[in-house]
């Protein structure tokens, strides 16, 4: 029994990475076709360029960890190849675990509300404790994102294999950063009381209206320039 994340995820990072690249590329390659009008003009175009190039780059990092990642179960054995860190390029880095299904003292899954620049967001995480004590974040999966191994199914086909429940932690405020599904191995964590997991959620409710604001704007500025 094998999770990998589906190709149509796979796709669309794909045809995102290539259409920034090459809209990139032809913006480095633009003096070359047509002399700037002025030196700022220049700047502009090459900024504009790298940072598409950034994104690009970002979007390819992210292809290779949907492609690398995965979990298995094998006999009684769990196998797992996941992310597991990034280098300050944002290069992902990964880990892969194999343990005895007899060893695994218990499968827990929580959500994790992370804060970065100001935007609340959400995100679900999976974990498993070994009979030695030892916690290993295995994926998380945030809200709304492109490609994601079903959180749900894995655990309950690994708790099932190892004999034991799946355990729900609640939600929490995490500072993880969980770029590319890694997932956090150290949940010391105190769970929220019912009134602040609510407040968290509206926070995160608005900041998915205020994203979807920005697109909509932005689409209609576009549209009539």
């Amino acid at each position: 029994m094998t999770w990998r994340v589906g190709l149509a995820p796979k796709i669309i990072l794909g045809i995102g990475a290539g259409f920034m690249l090459g809209f990139a590329v032809l913006l480095f390659c633009l003096p070359l076709i047509a002399a700037p009008v002025d030196a700022t003009s220049l700047w502009i175009v090459d900024g504009t360029g790298a940072v598409l190039l950034g994104f690009a780059c970002f979007f390819v990092f992210g292809l290779v960890a949907l492609a690398r990642s995965r979990v298995s179960i094998e006999g009684s054995t769990l196998h797992a190849t996941i992310p597991d860190h990034h280098s300050w390029l944002l290069v992902p880095g990964f880990r892969t675990v194999a343990i005895e299904l007899g060893q695994i003292r218990s499968v827990e899954r929580r959500e994790e509300a992370v804060r970065a620049f100001g935007l609340m967001s959400m995100r679900r995480s999976l974990s498993i404790v070994t009979a030695s004590g030892e916690r290993i974040g295995l994926f998380s999966n945030t809200d709304n994102a492109v490609g994601q191994l079903p959180i749900d199914e894995v655990a309950a086909a690994i708790a099932s294999a190892a004999g034991i429940g799946v355990t729900d932690d609640g939600l929490v405020r995490s500072r993880a950063a969980g770029l590319y599904g890694a997932a956090s191995s150290a949940w010391t964590e105190t769970p929220l009381d019912p009134a602040g997991a609510a407040n968290v959620r509206r926070a995160a409710a608005r900041t998915a209206q205020v994203v979807a604001a920005v697109l909509v704007l932005t689409l209609a500025v576009r549209a009539c320039t």
